[in-house]
């Protein structure tokens, strides 16, 4: 068989075999579970945006090689074996998987603190993002078969409230930690040698993980729904990465404009996300400390009335009859966001700039629950886990890579001067903003009609 005509076989709708859902009780505490593992995940990247300026210092390294470290690193495993990895998440137990998944990362991120060369910190982050690369497709695999279709976005707000709450909290910690580490004497142990302040700090942002584990161990694993081909009692076969691309290629007019909409964004906010406490100090003269505290309050202010927002919405135009509700919220959202996102970085207080860099992505964050149900709703089952990872790797990896990268780039080589970080940033949205807006309104026909295909064929989306 053919991986077009295999691919055909993959997607066949759900049958009425599949049994009830489980629990709404079950699925709400999955969702919490696994928010905060991303949490778990989004601190140990949040810290790092504090460390920029000792980390720079202390390794004598410059803006170009700070901005590896910042994306490169974490993204280099995603690119070797980050998608075929991904198999995995269709194929075998996904509780366990995100065990050792945490693990993983969460070591990476306390050898952080023993590394003092920019190799040694390169290799840690690299294992970082070992232990991140299949996060994601295991989060939303477990979530789509955790809640039915008209109560996904639910628990992916949930699930995305883990990655603000994440940034938030690891602002904070980042700040108090800061403090705390300020007015301790030099620590020096055996074998490794003196031990500074910023390396405490990552050693014990990485111990975090422990009980983050123990929780997802006390998470139940759901039944896959919809896998017409898997014999009872036997192992889900999943699709091959050609069965998956095939499918991919079929539905390109659909999954297109998801995928380069949200890599536009991704650029821009991974590159703030990295330079964001260097954009403060340079151009406002304030401490990180101050950064973390202002910036992780605002957030996690923020992110509640995001969240909820969110859901009220995408279930608000599901009730009107929008067959493209999921899409339809991701363009509005956008749209408001991007004139946010251009004026932040270039008013005159920073105050002002703080509420601005709050506002933006707290309207990115009511599209974010509508994207992710998008993508699972209208992916087979024996595909999820790849074609996240896919969709990761283009959008968050590609992106994670090239956007600190871009804003050392803009910086260092186009205004030639590390004290205009503000305009590299603002001429940034002022391109990728726009962009994403128009390619999400592009798509909102595509996926209408594709909604109205798979209701046709009986699935219930």
């Amino acid at each position: 068989m053919t991986d077009i005509a295999a691919t055909e076989s993959l997607a066949t709708p759900p049958t009425t075999r599949d049994e009830a859902w489980p629990p709404l009780r079950h699925a709400y505490y999955a969702a919490w579970v696994l928010a905060a593992a991303q949490m778990c995940a989004m601190l140990n990247n949040g810290v790092m945006t504090l460390m920029v300026e000792p980390v720079k210092r202390d390794l004598q390294l410059t803006d170009l090689q700070m901005s590896y470290l910042l994306g490169f690193s974490v993204v280099l495993f995603y690119a070797v074996v980050g998608i075929p990895a991904a198999r995995l998440v269709d194929r075998h137990n996904r509780k366990w998987l995100m065990t050792i998944s945490v693990g993983i990362w969460s070591l990476a991120t306390a050898a952080c603190g023993l590394a003092s060369t920019f190799w040694q910190f390169f290799a840690a982050r690299f294992g970082i993002g070992a232990g991140e690369s299949i996060n994601g497709p295991l989060s939303y695999s477990l979530l789509a078969d955790y809640f039915p279709p008209d109560k996904l976005p639910r628990g992916i707000a949930i699930y995305n409230a883990g990655l603000q709450g994440g940034n938030a909290l690891s602002l904070l910690l980042g700040a108090f930690l800061i403090y705390v580490m300020a007015g301790l004497p030099t620590i020096e142990v055996p074998l490794l040698g003196v031990l500074r302040d910023w390396q405490l700090v990552f050693i014990l942002t990485g111990a975090v993980g422990i009980p983050i584990a123990l929780l997802v161990v006390s998470m139940g694993e759901p039944k896959r729904r919809g896998h017409r081909t898997t014999p009872v009692g036997t192992k889900p076969r999943g699709a091959t990465l050609g069965q998956v691309l095939a499918y991919l290629f079929k539905h390109k007019r659909v999954y297109g404009p998801m995928f380069l909409g949200l890599s536009f964004t991704s650029i821009h906010m991974m590159g703030v996300g990295a330079w964001i406490a260097a954009f403060y100090t340079r151009t406002f003269g304030w401490e990180p400390a101050t950064i973390g505290l202002y910036s992780g309050l605002l957030s996690l202010a923020l992110a509640g009335p995001a969240l909820v927002g969110a859901v009220w919405f995408n279930e608000y135009l599901h009730k009107r009859g929008h067959a493209d509700a999921n899409m339809r919220v991701m363009a509005i959202g956008l749209s408001i966001a991007a004139p946010i996102m251009i004026a932040a970085p270039l008013v005159p207080s920073p105050y002002l700039a703080l509420a601005l860099f709050g506002l933006g992505p707290a309207m990115m964050l009511v599209a974010a629950p509508s994207l992710n149900t998008a993508i699972q709703i209208i992916t087979p089952n024996e595909m999820r886990g790849q074609m996240t990872a896919i969709y990761l790797f283009i959008v968050l990896a590609l992106s994670q890579a090239i956007g600190p990268t871009f804003f050392a780039f803009l910086t260092q080589v186009v205004f030639g001067d590390e004290a205009q970080l503000r305009y590299a940033i603002a001429a940034s949205a002022a391109v990728l903003f726009p962009a994403t807006a128009i390619t999400y309104w592009l798509g909102v026909r595509p996926y209408r009609q594709r909604i109205l295909e798979l209701r046709a064929e009986g699935a219930p989306v």
